[in-house]
């Protein structure tokens, strides 16, 4: 199939499942924004609501990022004691887990390989059942389902996947505060996931699966940030960032490391696969650097995962939700115009509009799954 041709059926689909009828739509409370503005500076060819009209209104032009990637600063003896005392208390993830993740990685394993694990945890095999059959997923008017094997090809291998991932992960946060902030961290990354998954489909050679899993895996160190740290710390970056300094300095400054090197760190102690580690490591790359400072096995991944953040972002930052993210105010743009690479590797069209629009209806379903974060209007 040709890859206008993939990205038309990919419309169509989106489409078609994420449409709901005028009584079956969500209000949720937003503030106009200007939509239809041309981006100063974009070329008058440029198609609103396209890749290359939310290129331009995201064009980098604050200042340059003093905690430099290539060659960062190392984390000071003490800090470094600290951190790894505090991430080994952690308990790690769970031996079912690498059970299932080896039966998930082979391509000759079957659903009911799958589900006969899945089935020697009461826990989760009631977490899946309960999310199949939720409002999220379940088909009206159909029954609800009972049987593991249909549950997960209901809810699809990648989300069963990320679904089983956030069950048997250890939990992070004591207090109120920090469980709503891994909330928003929970949330943000199902929809980074979900975007990565949609779009890798135009992209050769990618898998889904490694795609989504960059999505669910690359913010894991601001967990550890929030499950660590005192209030005054997490308050210290975040007031920080509000004030426009960049994640990563603002981590280092406030903290002396940052939630790429927590997060790396708690991949070693939970031994997630070596790339899911390379992807965490590499994740800020295209937002400071040229895409040729990424590994090459590496750049569409991380150009990807840029790229789905303003997507993201172009949906959620106009809404108001219960509690704010000690990060929401963190813009993503890329260091360098990437259109030559989204157009000649990704295969992504910068100019048509029905792309992006047809992204919106996915991101509101995942929300509709956080009513604790954003509630709704009945």
């Amino acid at each position: 199939m040709s890859k206008p041709n993939i990205l038309s059926s990919l419309i169509t689909r989106l489409k078609q499942l994420f449409s709901r009828s005028s009584n079956e739509k969500v209000a949720v409370k937003r503030k106009k924004k200007p939509d239809n503005q041309t981006p100063p500076g974009a070329d008058k060819g440029t198609v609103t609501n396209s890749l290359g009209w939310l290129l331009e209104l995201n064009r980098s032009h604050g200042p340059s990022m003093n905690y430099h990637l290539k060659k960062a600063e190392p984390i000071e003896p003490e800090t470094l004691q600290w951190l790894t005392k505090n991430i080994h208390d952690i308990p790690p993830m769970p031996e079912n887990w690498h059970r299932i993740q080896r039966i998930i990685e082979n391509p000759n394993a079957s659903i009911k390989a799958l589900s006969d694990v899945i089935l020697n945890d009461p826990i989760l095999t009631a977490k899946i059942l309960q999310v199949c059959n939720s409002s999220a997923f379940a088909i009206v008017g159909n029954k609800g389902i009972h049987d593991i094997q249909l549950a997960i090809t209901r809810l699809g291998l990648d989300e069963t996947g990320n679904l089983i991932f956030r069950t048997l992960a250890p939990a992070l946060g004591d207090g109120a505060g920090a469980r709503i902030q891994i909330r928003h961290i929970w949330m943000h990354s199902q929809i980074i996931a979900m975007l990565m998954d949609l779009l890798s489909r135009s992209v050769p050679g990618m898998s889904r699966r490694d795609a989504s899993m960059v999505g669910i895996m690359h913010d894991i160190g601001k967990m550890v940030i929030l499950h660590i740290e005192d209030n005054k710390n997490l308050a210290a970056v975040k007031i920080a960032i509000n004030q426009g300094v960049p994640t990563l300095e603002a981590e280092f400054k406030q903290l002396g490391y940052t939630h790429i090197d927590a997060g790396m760190m708690l991949a070693l102690h939970w031994k997630l696969p070596t790339h899911v580690r390379q992807f965490i490591e590499f994740h800020h790359h295209p937002a400071s650097l040229p895409v040729d400072a990424i590994p090459a096995q590496l750049q569409q991944h991380m150009m990807l995962l840029n790229l789905a953040h303003m997507i993201a972002q172009h949906f959620i930052s106009d809404q108001t939700p219960s509690s704010s993210s000690n990060w929401a105010n963190y813009r993503r743009s890329f260091s360098h115009h990437p259109g030559a690479f989204i157009t000649d590797k990704l295969h992504l069209p910068l100019q048509d509009a029905d792309l992006i629009t047809s992204l919106k209806a996915p991101i509101e379903f995942i929300k509709l799954q956080f009513p604790d974060l954003y509630p709704t209007q009945q």
